[in-house]
């Protein structure tokens, strides 16, 4: 290998960075919002999506997605509500409309006393809706989102790539 064909390849080198998680197009990882009013479950959702190599948009309690100032979400939104009173309900009509117009998928885990409220304010999302679930099964419902959220592809080399 020549010295002007290593200096090139060098150059093709450093556009790739394999210790780093990748989980989009363009190379950035994936932002996901964690909404709970419970601690230990929201600390347990935020553990986990950190493993699976999300950044961490933003971490809160369901109140603060009564503020009346917008904000950004993450691709993926996570959601524990498993007691709803008329806060949480309008909570809920808010977070999906704003989730159905920008295509944020979202995962939703509430009780089984709490299904038909919860179920009622979702119908724009299409979200994934987790009854009573354990660690295992809200880990499932993340990765089924991140395999849902828009633009994934595997990126092709170009014809130069190919033949240097």
């Amino acid at each position: 290998m020549s010295k002007v064909q290593f200096a090139a390849f060098a150059d093709l080198a450093q556009d790739f960075s394999y210790g780093a998680p990748a989980n989009d197009a363009a190379g950035l990882r994936l932002a996901v919002s964690i909404f709970a009013d419970r601690g230990h479950v929201r600390e347990q959702i935020r553990e986990d999506a950190e493993a699976s190599g999300f950044r961490l948009a933003e971490v809160g309690g369901l109140s603060s997605l009564l503020g009346g100032h917008g904000r950004q979400l993450g691709e993926v939104v996570l959601l524990d509500c498993p007691v709803v009173d008329g806060a949480a309900l309008a909570a809920l009509s808010r977070l999906d409309l704003r989730a159905a117009q920008a295509g944020v998928e979202l995962v939703v885990s509430t009780s089984v006393e709490a299904l038909d409220d919860v179920f009622a304010c979702l119908d724009q999302s299409h979200p994934q809706i987790l009854i009573q679930p354990s660690r295992a099964e809200r880990i499932i419902a993340l990765g089924q989102a991140l395999a849902r959220v828009p633009s994934r592809r595997v990126r092709e080399l170009s014809e130069e790539d190919r033949l240097v």
